[in-house]
């Protein structure tokens, strides 16, 4: 299986903030391939410099971006939340488009202070590869505590929650419960957003006592001296997953309810917790 997270790392590593508003921007999405589907869709943007590759986006920099047909003729225009990847330090925008068919669009970028970015291309499909809201989440056999007790084995977060695995996902899934899964590998995640991603679920748990919390390391052999020997654990593929991190949120009847790929804002990741913990 080919390493994660081929989209984001390239929209996120190199990048750095940028305080000079001379520059002529380019715009890329920062959602996965094959991850757009139809209806509301919650799709990724960057905004760089083309001459530094630095990136742009910032909270001082509010955006829209623009779907339009393949011709570039515009469909709608959407505001954009500004959220932060890695904190103080470089982010995203994030949309909530509403996309009505299968098909290749354009979309445009127009940040306060700078010239418009794009055309960028986004391909949406009629079924995603990645688990989608609506979608039965896959009972997927995950490692758990009581079967290794040194989460260091199962676990490449420096700094883990023990209550994040105690259940499988088989069980968070079936147990009658919401349950919040999180796919993440702090230890050799390509963009670094998976420990800040992991970090803002774990502060959240205590507020959700009625909800299982799952954290599954997307590797299963984390002591190879050799990261591409690397081999990721099954439920990557049972999900779809076409990159890390991604959280995922399921209602007690162990239906999807809401996804988040990279990167989330705390007031998203409460509002879909919330919506199924009352």
């Amino acid at each position: 299986m080919r390493r994660l997270l081929p989209t984001l790392a390239g929209a996120l590593i190199l990048l750095g903030a940028c305080s000079s508003e001379a520059v002529t921007p380019f715009g890329i999405i920062a959602s996965a391939p094959l991850s757009i589907g139809l209806g509301e869709q919650r799709v990724m943007f960057g905004l760089i410099d083309q001459e530094t590759n630095e990136s742009l986006a910032s909270p001082d920099h509010p955006a829209t971006v623009t779907l339009r047909d393949d011709n570039g003729a515009p469909i709608e225009t959407y505001a954009t939340e500004f959220m932060w990847t890695v904190v103080d330090v470089r982010g995203l925008y994030v949309a909530q488009i509403e996309i009505p068919e299968a098909a290749t669009y354009q979309v445009t970028l127009d940040s306060e202070g700078f010239e418009t970015a794009g055309p960028m291309g986004l391909v949406a499909v009629d079924d995603p590869e990645v688990i989608v809201r609506g979608d039965p989440a896959p009972a997927s056999e995950t490692r758990v505590s009581a079967d290794y007790p040194d989460l260091a084995v199962i676990s490449s977060d420096p700094d883990p929650d023990p209550a994040m695995y105690e259940l499988s996902i088989a069980e968070a899934v079936t147990g009658g419960e919401p349950a919040v899964i999180v796919f993440a590998t702090p230890g050799f995640c390509v963009s670094a957003t998976c420990g800040p991603l992991l970090d803002q679920v774990k502060a959240l748990r205590a507020d959700y006592p009625g909800v299982g919390f799952v954290h599954v390391e997307v590797y299963e052999d984390l002591q190879v001296t050799d990261q591409s020997q690397l081999t990721p654990v099954s439920a990557v593929t049972e999900w779809g997953l076409p990159s890390e991190p991604w959280v995922f949120v399921v209602d007690s009847s162990g239906t999807v309810t809401a996804s988040f790929e990279g990167a989330a804002r705390d007031e998203e990741l409460n509002a879909a917790i919330a919506d199924v913990a009352s």
